[in-house]
């Protein structure tokens, strides 16, 4: 029977088992066993094929309009966004601009698609390479760098690819669910991996998008406090509303709270160095003055906390000049946890710097949300909170 003989399901499992199998592809094949892959006749969200990270869905129509080339290089391209966690590592960037989003993480993989591919016909972009979100310059960046270029050239918010991302899933996922998906794909890769013996091409290249993410962690940094300030908006009495005193009524005016305490822990057990302590710390400064929180405790910790220092309103400008770093032993990120409670501090949030070489100790329980600044290259998560990875 023939390609064009095969319903549309058909098609999608034979190209499927294809790609699975093909020498250069192979190490994807756990990345496109995973979740639900289905077709169906109509979706609400797109008329091609869409995924939220982890399911794949497929419309009648365009698979039925899709040659088998077409077909492969698409199931490829949806399997991508999973392999590379694009709708978590990007999801900062969606509540900004989804749509040059999702055209940022389109052109990172047409690139490494077709590149794969070197004219050999195996696969082929729909509506060939001039038609899609394909362009040589961007060749080598990864989605952050891509967002930022079409944003600084007028380019984003425009047409999209042929598939659709479900941000909306992904934002929706529980903290729990999404480290669920990405041990998930983790998993599968390292599978993929033995299958293939090793990772070579330019599918190595996609792959070291995952382990080496060029994320811009000030401003997942940033976006951690600044999020916990939401909802914040109080009403004041103090200061009423000047379009309710030219109505001639007298109604209290709205004004978003500052944060309140925030706890900054920085890892001086010796793998560290001064200038990145510095650039870290200029940059909780930078935040300091973003957000204004009432107090900023900085605490320095090895095996027990070495050093705590306290900074307020006014003081965030100064703080790399003013402070004194203290430690150089072990490294036990619970000393912190237990030192917050032992002096009664309830912070609003904690940012904790660290090389990431802590076991399995990340603290156990903490009493606020906390973000991890992972240094030093390691490709660690930590087994609480947030984790960023910081490379200068």
């Amino acid at each position: 029977m023939s390609y064009q003989d095969l319903s549309a399901e058909q098609r999608v499992q034979k190209c499927s088992l294809e790609v699975m199998t093909h020498t250069k592809y192979r190490s994807l094949s756990g990345i496109l066993m995973m979740g639900v892959t289905k077709v169906v006749d109509k979706d609400a969200r797109c008329s091609t094929a869409y995924t939220d990270g982890l399911n794949k869905t497929y419309v009648r129509p365009f698979v039925e309009s899709l040659s088998e080339p077409e077909m492969r290089f698409v199931i490829l391209h949806e399997g991508m966004h999973v392999a590379l966690r694009h709708l978590v590592t990007w999801l900062g960037l969606f509540k900004e601009d989804a749509t040059t989003a999702g055209q940022a993480c389109d052109y990172v993989i047409n690139l490494l698609l077709v590149d794969s591919d070197a004219g050999s016909g195996f696969i082929q972009m729909p509506g060939g390479d001039n038609k899609g979100l394909y362009d040589l310059k961007y060749k080598g960046m990864d989605t952050g760098e891509v967002y930022r270029l079409l944003k600084q050239e007028g380019k984003g918010g425009g047409k999209g690819g042929f598939d659709v991302h479900g941000w909306e899933e992904a934002k929706g996922r529980t903290e729990e669910g999404t480290k669920a998906i990405e041990k998930e794909v983790a998993a599968a890769l390292q599978q993929g991996a033995v299958l293939v013996g090793k990772l070579s091409g330019d599918m190595a290249r996609a792959i070291g998008e995952i382990t080496e993410p060029k994320v811009d962690w000030v401003e997942q940094m940033r976006e951690f406090v600044v999020s916990l300030c939401a909802g914040k908006e109080m009403t004041t009495w103090r200061r009423p509303s000047r379009r309710s005193i030219d109505s001639g009524d007298y109604m209290p005016s709205s004004y978003s709270e500052a944060i309140g305490r925030v706890v900054v822990g920085v890892d001086t057990s010796g793998s560290i160095g001064g200038a990145m302590v510095s650039r870290f710390l200029s940059e909780v400064g930078g935040i300091g003055k973003l957000v204004s929180p009432e107090l900023m405790d900085l605490i320095y910790w090895d095996s027990r906390v070495q050093g705590h220092e306290k900074y307020g309103p006014g003081q965030y400008d100064n703080l790399v000049q003013s402070t004194k770093p203290k430690g150089g032993g072990g490294t036990r990120p619970s000393c912190v946890t237990a030192y917050l409670q032992e002096k009664k501090i309830k912070p609003e949030c904690v940012i904790m710097l660290t090389d990431g070489v802590v076991g399995s100790d990340w603290g156990g329980q903490w009493p606020c949300p906390v973000l991890w600044c992972i240094v030093g290259g390691r490709r660690v998560t930590a087994g609480t909170g947030k984790t960023i990875h910081i490379t200068i």
